[in-house]
């Protein structure tokens, strides 16, 4: 991180979420070009779906910044306010799914990673969800990839190993699907696999 200030971080919930809602989607937009994602995508769909989080209870976005310049962010929010797809992901599990939180992204640009950053902004957020005291467990979802995927950089290193790493475990059988544009045009369908951390 050669010319790098110090990395501050910035948590926003309840309608502030609003005014940040630009510099979150111009994140999203740039990494999820990237490869596991290939998605391309379009700002309003973003700032519409972004916009979610500024209106529904106990969501939480965590904004860092190098300077003034937005490098990374980690968003949130109960799982039982997610899309209903989500939620029927886990039909087939005794979770009790208002004690679920669900981890949307957790995002950095391609110069602040493998530093320690992740660690640091998932710490927040447990914080921010355990000082809520309603919830038990920590969900996410991953891109489910080819080990052989033609646009795989040879120095790709799976969020898994992350999400392992930190606690989260496979949840076996838990999985949906979500449809979007690839960047070269071509709209798939991509199966997404379900994580679980628990908080006690």
């Amino acid at each position: 991180m050669k010319g790098v200030k110090e990395i501050t971080e910035q948590l926003l919930t309840g309608d502030v979420i609003a005014h940040v809602l630009d510099d979150l989607a111009t994140l999203r937009l740039d990494i999820f070009r990237e490869y596991p994602y290939l998605y391309e995508g379009r700002r309003e769909d973003e700032l519409n779906y972004l916009g979610t989080y500024a209106k529904t209870p106990d969501a939480c976005v965590i904004l860092a910044y190098d300077g003034s310049a937005v490098i990374g962010a980690a968003t949130g929010m109960p799982l039982i306010q997610e899309a209903p797809q989500m939620r029927a992901a886990f039909a087939g599990t005794t979770l009790p799914l208002d004690e679920v939180y669900y981890v949307g992204e957790l995002l950095f640009r391609l110069d602040y990673r493998n530093y320690g950053l992740g660690q640091k902004l998932l710490d927040r957020l447990e914080s921010q969800i355990r000082s809520l005291d309603r919830y038990r467990m920590l969900t996410c979802a991953t891109v489910e990839r080819p080990a052989d995927h033609p646009l795989r950089p040879r120095d790709s290193i799976p969020i898994t190993r992350f999400l392992a790493r930190t606690g989260f475990v496979r949840l076996s059988g838990v999985t949906t699907s979500f449809m979007w544009l690839e960047t070269d045009g071509v709209k798939r369908d991509h199966p997404m696999q379900f994580w679980i951390k628990n908080l006690d």
